[in-house]
């Protein structure tokens, strides 16, 4: 299994391994896909994927804000405490977004004030990762060239 490991230390994506898979025979048809992230510290979050991220902001109530990542992918932040949920750690998940470009996307949130790693090479491909408020990372990558 060691050979299987990238300079990061990690297993390959299997997703890579999987593409050729009939879609039909998929079980279901997801056809968008949204990710919730409860938090105490929902106003901080809100700013930075609103502002810090400059993501468009699809659905707003009162403590909930839903913003577009692409048609059919979105994200949330909520109120944990308003929706009854305990608040995330951000620990254990990786949001992981493919861009066109990993060193423009870099340094536009640079200069919006995000604090950024260095970009690395991860699986072939050009990557670099940002933490938001809560702790959730995020890992902004672009297919290898």
């Amino acid at each position: 299994m060691a050979d299987d490991l990238d300079q990061g230390g990690e297993a390959p994506c299997w997703a890579h391994f999987v593409e050729h898979l009939d879609q039909r025979s998929a079980p279901i048809r997801i056809t968008g896909s949204n990710t919730v992230l409860y938090s105490d510290r929902w106003f901080e979050l809100v700013d930075f994927y609103r502002t810090g991220l400059g993501l468009r902001t699809a659905m707003e109530r009162d403590w909930f804000v839903e913003f577009e990542l692409h048609s059919g992918a979105h994200i949330s932040v909520a109120d944990a405490h308003e929706a009854g949920m305990v608040s995330g750690d951000g620990t254990g998940v990786t949001l992981s977004w493919r861009v066109d470009d990993v060193a423009v996307v870099r340094e536009a949130l640079v200069r919006n004030g995000i604090e950024v790693s260095p970009i690395g090479n991860r699986w072939s491909s050009p990557g670099f990762f940002v933490s938001d408020p809560a702790g959730n990372r995020i890992e902004f990558w672009s297919a290898a060239t």
